[in-house]
């Protein structure tokens, strides 16, 4: 039977501590680190379980202090987006700058695998964290010693006191609806994504609110679709086809699913733009080269990474926790889709 004397000094880790003691990684930090958000005894079988394996309580935190690791986690939802690749390259060369390196892991949305890779962070495999999956792992968002080390790009996250970087996703939607307004179009269409993703409703609330404004709160129709994929346009617009209200003019909350859209309306014989205009968002590469070329909201991706790359590092220079959220301007592509051209 393995005893805890048994092991050399050397080889103890934080993980190791909490495999011994029965607990958390991030429950072993707090410990050592004198937190009282673990209580006395867990915190006495902890120290003691350190010290009876040689283990230096605050060689962890002095090594993120100081950034030894020498590199940052970035934690994806899903490493293949066409999105992903951009904001990575800003967020290697604000790193460059600082001879700090990248580690990437996709989440596949898998808490467990959330987890498990945010504890790079607590072990000090990682200096910091760079979240692009709209929420952080309990692990480390419990912990306020954690904050100043992470922050969110992209994508908002409902933890306190932690930073974001991205775009005003509700003014973008609105500046979409105004220009398919000042078109003449009224009979407007929002194609949504899911409902619980604060980046699709911000879109849908724009939406919302340039129609109001524009005295046609009656005619607000907000379709939400449970994903934001070609398949998904191409069933809305199946949808849509039996409807009776007039229809001129579809506002996407992706360019995936104009594309989708697109395709079956062109099946249906539905001109595009005259009979119906779209407008789509995020500027993906085919868009441009779609048929016929797709307005659409364009998101600085590179510079997303790069000024939140940047930020975080400024946060693990001054330790200061922060709250605040950048949005970078975005740009409304007007191509041929929505009838008029820059």
């Amino acid at each position: 039977m393995e005893t805890q004397k048994e092991r050399p000094a050397a080889a103890i880790t934080i993980v190791d501590i909490a495999r011994l003691a029965g607990v958390n990684p991030s429950t072993v930090s707090r410990a050592l680190a004198g937190s009282e958000a673990v209580t006395e005894q867990t915190r006495k079988r902890i120290r003691e379980i350190a010290q009876a394996n040689g283990y230096v309580a605050n060689h962890n935190a002095r090594r993120l202090r100081s950034r030894k690791a020498g590199q940052v986690l970035v934690m994806l939802p899903n490493i293949a987006a066409f999105s992903h690749p951009q904001i990575i390259s800003g967020i290697e060369d604000a790193l460059e700058e600082h001879g700090i390196g990248v580690i990437v892991g996709s989440t596949k949305g898998n808490a467990e695998r959330e987890t498990a890779l945010a504890e790079q962070l607590v072990t000090g495999a990682a200096d910091g964290v760079i979240v692009l999956t709209g929420r952080i792992p309990e692990s480390i968002s419990a912990s306020p010693h954690y904050r100043h080390r992470i922050i969110a790009i992209s994508r908002p996250v409902d933890t306190a006191d932690v930073a974001f970087v991205g775009i005003d996703d509700r003014q973008a939607a609105y500046d979409a609806t105004r220009h398919l307004l000042s078109l003449g179009k009224s009979e407007i269409v929002h194609l949504s994504g899911p409902s619980d993703s604060p980046i699709f409703t911000a879109r849908a609330r724009g939406y919302t609110d340039a129609m109001t404004e524009a005295g046609l709160a009656g005619r607000v129709e907000v379709i939400h679709l449970p994903t934001f994929t070609i398949d998904a346009g191409r069933a809305a617009m199946q949808q849509l086809r039996s409807r009776e209200a007039p229809l001129n003019a579809i506002l996407c909350a992706s360019d995936e699913l104009a594309f989708g859209a697109i395709q079956v309306a062109k099946e249906l014989g539905i001109r595009v733009p005259e009979d119906v205009a779209f407008v789509g968002f995020d500027d993906h590469p085919v868009s441009g080269a779609f048929t016929p070329p797709l307005t659409t909201v364009k998101i600085p991706r590179h510079s997303l990474g790069y000024t939140g790359a940047k930020a975080l590092m400024q946060h693990l220079e001054d330790g200061n926790v922060s709250s605040t959220t950048e949005y970078l301007p975005h740009t409304l592509c007007i191509r041929e889709s929505c009838g008029s051209k820059q």
